[in-house]
């Protein structure tokens, strides 16, 4: 099975070029943890129906990772802002208390950036 937080990270990335239908069997499958059968039943299609339609749509969202990939960029800045931060901190020892405070305020905003992203 697929990494669940790489699909996301595909969805929050690509999701919106995706057909309503397939946004919602995508997150009805992926994402609520519906089965193929409860979703065939909820809109009265065939489960190979749905499958092939979920398939397709996470087939179309590796071809657009693949083209731009937006998702591999997003993961190496997210991994240089946490070597940054770790670097930061090995300053902190360092510093005065003035500079220290100011450092430690820069690493928390570093800290939400890599968490929360850049929202």
């Amino acid at each position: 099975m697929e990494d669940i937080v790489k699909i996301s990270l595909l969805y929050d990335f690509y999701g919106s070029l995706l057909t309503e239908k397939q946004r919602e069997y995508f997150e009805l499958y992926y994402f609520s943890d519906l089965s193929l059968n409860e979703i065939a039943q909820n809109y009265n299609v065939s489960r190979q129906g749905v499958f092939d339609n979920i398939h397709r749509s996470l087939e179309f969202l590796k071809q657009c990772e693949e083209k731009l990939g937006l998702v591999e960029k997003f993961l190496s800045q997210k991994k240089a802002l946490e070597r940054i931060k770790l670097q930061l901190e090995g300053l902190l020892p360092h510093l005065d208390e003035y500079s220290g405070e100011i450092l430690k305020k820069a690493i928390e905003d570093l800290d939400k950036l890599v968490k929360e992203g850049w929202e």
